[in-house]
């Protein structure tokens, strides 16, 4: 043989080479005793055959050998048999078989040669007797054809050499025989071998196979179980033959009533059993939708692919099904498209949703030849409940007013919300004319501000804020949604900017001014980044002999194309653009810089109005510090000038910057004085160096109420024993009534314009040259 089923060339590590090996030890073993008891049995019927003529202690020594040989045999098979699997493996034992063989053989031709009887007529029984041992050797040993050989050869070759010895022409003939006899009983063995060694291989690989199959089934078994689809098989007459527990779980059937189940009489959705059918007929079929188990009742999106099965002669004579459960996919999309077109917090329709539904209203009401409107809805101050009660509180008040909203829009009108605080509400069927639209328009507008603006319980507190609305109207006039979306912004800001709590109609004007505004804001970013545009002019203070105690810094932006524009009309869009803290750094470095330039002699003071979201920065100190710092100036001659609404907003924190401001050395002071919330119990907490009496009551001191206001603020001053500045002096009475009150310092067209730093600088030179001509004395 060749390859691994020889015993020569099969591998030493193959598991089947291995096995093949171990049964042929064990087969030598199996029924041992049999062989034994045989051995036994013919060594004494020889012995007692060659009694008469063979030497009596021959032949008992020779018996007593065999008797024991076989004994020892007999009980290592015994002891062989009793081991587990594992011990039989053990090299000893086939060495312990190959041993006992070659010692059985050796005994038997020790009897050829001890016990050979010279007379003619016993010899037969010996020859005979050696034959008979020869051919059960043959079959007993023949397992393992090594054994066989170590046998048979030491009980034949001394036959052979007894005949061979006598020199006679009919012994010589016999040792030829036996010769040959040997020749042949090893053959025989070989191939008695041979076949039991291919019985053994074929017993191997259909162990193997029968290990390979139940892997297999194991495997399809884990699969067809551990399926994340429902899986199951049926005959070719659509009847159910198993199932997995997946597909148990899908339909909501008890598997016991699934078994065996004749699906094409049971299915009751057509398309279902259209789709069974094709698989039996043309080997696929395909479901997809929401199906009703027949036996449960149980309702579930499903997609099925149905498969037939086909045996060699290409025949379909069964099936397998895969079910898809596609609840959690419908859920996923649901979610994905809520994401998509609804807002996270408040469950409205988000921006593109909206602008969708909107372009579909416009189309519905140009068909129909009715108005509808796009109410833009704006919460003022919003942004304070964030900063005071954090994001989860102002998170809950957008879902209240989403709540408010979606119950006055009604069926009929879709509210949505853009972002941040804003939020749309769509109306259509307004009616067929303007005037009636308006008026429609106008009464839900006013409906939304009176229930947006009823307090709202959040974070434990009472919450009252209020919307500013914008209003714009569509009909039969093409206008896409984000340009109504953008004309009812428009109006609203309009709204802020009348005070808040409002509504307001969009008009063409309203963009005109949304360009002018945004053309504002552009040309404020150009100028901050270049800086050509930007000025400081300086306007004096005096005081009662007109001598300059100081100026104050005001901000100028000379436009190319607009020309001068007012501070009135840029500051209020760089606060709402966040610009004004760029232009505030701006001006900061500049005043320093003029500071600088300018000895304190001829200006020892220079007031810079900061406004309250620079004020509000983390770094506000570090910043003033810094410019100072880079100028190389005394911090003291630097006024810093902040209105009454910071403190208001957040004492605590503006004490805290007011002190860091003063370690560094600058003077403060308080803007507009009496405007605002005014308050001696925060005035005496401050470490202020001035108060600046605001230029609407020195204005009207003619109103007995302003002149009071006035005398009071210069009163405080002086209990606080703080400086008094009084803005807007343009008259000599003016002048009198301050300075007979206890007001020395004034700034005003009385006295002097704004100027721009040349003519400060020329001036002040001019004073200081007259002042240094003057006679001392």
């Amino acid at each position: 043989m060749t390859g691994w089923l020889s015993g020569s060339g099969g591998k030493r590590g193959d598991p089947a080479e291995q096995w093949i090996r171990d049964e042929q030890v064990a087969m030598l073993y199996q029924g041992l005793w049999q062989p034994c008891l045989f051995s036994a049995i013919g060594a004494a019927l020889l012995v007692g055959i060659l009694w008469p003529v063979v030497a009596h202690g021959a032949l008992l020594a020779w018996l007593l050998v065999m008797l024991l040989v076989s004994m020892v045999r007999c009980g290592i098979g015994v002891y062989f048999r009793r081991l587990d699997h594992a011990a039989r493996r053990h090299p000893r034992w086939r060495c312990l078989a190959l041993g006992g063989a070659l010692l059985t053989g050796s005994v038997w031709g020790a009897a050829v040669i001890w016990l050979f009887p010279h007379e003619p007529a016993y010899q037969p029984a010996l020859v005979l007797t050696v034959a008979g041992v020869s051919a059960g050797a043959v079959t007993t040993l023949s397992p393992l054809w090594t054994a066989a050989i170590v046998c048979l050869v030491p009980v034949a070759l001394p036959m052979a050499f007894q005949y061979a010895r006598m020199d006679t022409p009919l012994a010589s003939k016999l040792a030829l025989m036996v010769g040959v006899f040997l020749l042949f009983v090893i053959g025989a063995s070989q191939r008695w071998s041979s076949v039991l060694r291919e019985k053994l291989r074929l017993e191997a690989e259909r162990q193997r196979r029968e290990r390979d199959l139940q892997a297999s089934e194991a495997r399809y078994r884990a699969i067809f179980q551990a399926s994340p689809l429902g899986v199951f098989h049926f005959d070719a007459r659509g009847r159910v033959l198993d199932c997995n527990d997946r597909f148990v779980e899908i339909i909501g059937t008890p598997r016991a009533r699934l078994i065996g189940l004749d699906l094409p009489a049971t299915l009751q959705d057509p398309r279902m059993c259209r789709a069974l059918r094709q698989s039996l007929a043309e080997g696929q079929g395909h479901f997809e939708g929401d199906y009703t188990a027949v036996l449960s009742g149980q309702e579930r999106p499903v997609r099925a692919l149905f498969s037939g099965i086909r045996d060699e002669r290409d025949m379909i004579v069964g099936g397998t099904a895969v079910f898809e459960d596609l609840t959690e996919r419908r859920q996923a999309e649901a979610t994905i498209h809520r994401q998509a077109f609804y807002d996270t917090v408040t469950d409205l329709p988000n921006r593109r949703l909206l602008l969708d539904r909107l372009a579909r209203v416009q189309a519905q009401c140009r068909r129909r030849g009715e108005y509808g409107a796009v109410l833009f809805i704006d919460l003022d101050h919003f942004k304070k409940v964030n900063e005071s009660l954090g994001h989860a509180a102002g998170d809950r008040l957008l879902m209240l007013v989403a709540e408010r909203l979606n119950t006055l829009s009604g069926d009929g009108g879709v509210a949505a919300r853009l972002s941040g605080d804003e939020f749309v509400v769509v109306l259509d069927s307004l009616g067929e004319t303007l005037a009636r639209a308006k008026t429609d328009a106008q009464q839900m507008a006013e409906r939304v501000v009176a229930s947006l603006s009823v307090s709202y319980p959040v974070a434990e507190r009472t919450l009252t804020i209020t919307p500013s609305l914008g209003i714009a109207l569509f009909g039969a006039t093409p206008a896409s949604a984000m340009e109504l979306i953008k004309q009812a912004e428009t109006a609203m800001y309009q709204a802020k900017a009348g005070g808040r709590a409002c509504v307001r109609h969009y008009l063409p004007s309203m963009r005109t001014a949304a360009l002018h505004h945004l053309a504002l804001e552009q040309g404020l970013r150009q100028a901050l980044a270049s800086g050509e545009q930007l000025m400081l002019y300086f306007q004096p203070q005096v005081d009662r002999q007109a001598r300059v105690i100081g100026a104050e810094a005001l901000l100028r932006w000379q436009h190319p194309s607009l020309g001068m524009v007012s501070p009135a009309e840029f500051i209020p869009v760089a606060e709402e653009t966040g610009l004004i803290l760029e232009l505030g750094d701006w001006v900061l470095r500049e005043a320093c810089e003029a500071l600088r330039r300018l000895p304190a002699s001829r200006l020892p003071r220079l007031s810079v109005n900061i406004s309250p979201h620079q004020f509000a920065r983390r770094d506000f100190v570090e910043r003033v510090a810094a410019c100072v710092d880079a100028a190389g100036i005394d911090p003291a001659r630097l006024l810093l000038e902040i209105t009454e609404g910071v403190l208001i907003d957040d004492l605590y924190a503006a004490i805290e910057t007011l002190n860091g401001l003063k370690r560094i050395g600058v003077a403060l002071a308080i803007d507009d004085f009496g405007v605002g919330y005014s308050s001696l119990s925060y005035l005496k907490r401050l470490p202020l160096d001035e108060l600046k009496i605001d230029r609407s009551f020195i204005q009207e001191l003619e109103d007995a109420n302003d002149a009071a206001i006035v005398q009071t603020i210069i009163a405080i001053a002086r209990h606080l024993a703080l400086d008094v500045v009084a803005e807007g002096v343009e008259t000599h009475d003016q002048q009198a009534f301050l300075e007979a009150n206890g007001c020395h310092a004034f700034q005003g067209f009385l006295f002097h314009r704004p100027m721009p730093y040349a003519a400060l600088a020329s001036s002040l030179k001019a004073v200081a040259g007259a002042t240094d001509s003057m006679p001392q004395g």
